[in-house]
């Protein structure tokens, strides 16, 4: 490869072309060529595809009668692409919103589930008990340990680190 590129930097630097027919042909073929055109045989070629102009080419600039009919053709193409791009971007967007809420729904799901099995044990823990017998649930719910061991606190739950809902 490295001498490859020294030969192509060699022939540039000495304005070297080649007078082989075959790519003196071919040269013609892709200078005389449309843009975005196939032939039946799968080569770039002269058929048009949609939305090309239908002008033919005598001298013109890459298959369009003029520089100014390609530039609209590509100024064309461009806005259908900005307009493919913004349709892309809404539906990115709506697709990344959807996922934010199934995540936070997901969330409050995992954590409803977590305070239910907290309380549930607590229940058990307060029917168990002879010491919260004579203090309110409220209070029993605060000073019990089964949220402590999984890092849930008071102040936690207040400050609603621990929960979305």
């Amino acid at each position: 490869e490295e001498n490859l590129d020294s030969v192509k930097a060699l022939t540039a630097k000495l304005k070297l072309q080649t007078r082989r027919p075959s790519y003196l042909e071919w040269e013609a073929r892709v200078r005389g060529q449309r843009w975005g055109a196939r032939t039946p045989a799968g080569t770039w070629g002269a058929e048009q595809s949609p939305g090309h102009p239908k002008e033919q080419q005598d001298g013109g600039v890459c298959g369009f009668a003029t520089v100014e009919a390609a530039l609209e053709w590509l100024r064309t193409e461009l806005r259908e692409m900005q307009a493919l791009d913004q349709r892309l971007a809404q539906q990115l967007m709506r697709l990344r919103a959807r996922l934010h809420r199934l995540k936070v729904e997901q969330a409050c799901h995992q954590h409803k589930e977590m305070l239910d099995d907290a309380t549930f044990g607590l229940e058990g823990c307060e029917e168990d008990s002879d010491l919260l017998c004579n203090i309110p649930p409220k209070a029993a719910f605060l000073l019990s340990t089964p949220l402590k061991h999984i890092g849930v606190t008071r102040m936690n739950i207040n400050s609603r680190r621990f929960s979305l809902c």
